[in-house]
């Protein structure tokens, strides 16, 4: 029994480590994203944003180690409450964002969006839930509850990276005063569509994914509780998202709308995520709710 207690010890001594490592590689990389943005407004030049981005695959990497210990220690998927979940979260952001960015090397602007969040994700983890292993909740011992987490999760992931696309098409639309072209940024043209593509595509892709979640998230519910749903403040503010993101999509199919409400609802349905994930709590308890979600 020591030495179970030692090995665990050990290994959650490991992790810590390892994760408050991941929190200051996200951070540095966070700064040199917001370099790059600065220098990039006056000048081309883009060492800063490579050297940004080598240094977020550098924090994935020991992101993928600290998922693995856990893992390890758990001997389970890492994915058993709000400590993990939300780990999990943060490294599911920038994994995505390091696929999809590939395409645009120079543009660094939505990984500042994307890290900050990781790196939010990651001190609401250390700072309100603890580290500690503990039995799993009878609600989550279901083979429903892995794949609601692993498909709502890439959901996010790819919500989040085409909403910080999107946000950073606002942001240097605002910047361009005549004189500034796209090129400047690191764009291959002054067409705006890009940023638009992008965003609409990574938004279709997340869109059934947060149906499937959504789904595979009521059967959890009916094998954990016996029904399918019940109007749970978490589920009413899943429900909102993927409205809106629905409606995003039916907005990105009419022309005259899509240049402006197609932004709105994308953003609108981006906060209602954030909320849903990581304000669900605060609400609850806030107006007193009974949430089922609360383990």
């Amino acid at each position: 029994m020591e030495e179970v207690f030692v090995r665990d010890s050990s290994l959650l001594t490991l992790e810590l480590r390892i994760l408050f490592a991941v929190i200051i590689l996200y951070s540095l990389s966070c700064l040199l994203h917001i370099l790059q943005f600065g220098v990039s407004t006056f000048f081309r030049n883009f060492a800063v944003g490579r050297m940004a981005t080598r240094l977020l695959y550098l924090a994935v990497i020991a992101h993928t180690l600290l998922i693995i210990v856990r893992w390890i220690e758990e001997g389970q998927p890492p994915v058993q409450n709000k400590y993990e979940c939300l780990s999990w979260f943060a490294w599911c952001n920038t994994a995505t964002y390091l696929y999809i960015r590939r395409r645009w090397r120079e543009l660094t602007l939505p990984g500042i969006f994307v890290t900050m969040l990781s790196i939010a994700a990651l001190f609401l983890a250390i700072n309100k839930y603890s580290p500690a292993v503990t039995p799993l909740a009878p609600a989550l011992q279901s083979p429903w509850y892995f794949w609601h987490v692993l498909i709502a999760f890439g959901a996010y992931a790819v919500f989040v990276v085409g909403c910080s696309v999107e946000l950073s098409y606002l942001i240097i639309k605002a910047l361009q005063y005549g004189r500034r072209t796209w090129e400047d940024f690191g764009l291959p043209s002054l067409d705006v569509d890009p940023f638009h593509k992008l965003s609409y595509n990574l938004v279709l892709l997340g869109f059934p994914l947060l149906t499937f979640g959504i789904v595979s998230g009521a059967a959890w519910a009916d094998e954990a509780w016996g029904r399918y749903w019940s109007w749970d403040p978490f589920e009413i503010l899943s429900l909102i998202t993927w409205t809106a993101f629905g409606m995003y999509l039916h907005t990105m199919s009419i022309p005259k709308w899509k240049e402006s409400w197609g932004s709105v609802f994308c953003l609108l349905g981006f906060a209602s995520m954030l909320i849903t994930f990581m304000g669900s709590g605060f609400l609850t308890r806030l107006f007193g709710l009974y949430s089922m979600h609360a383990y």
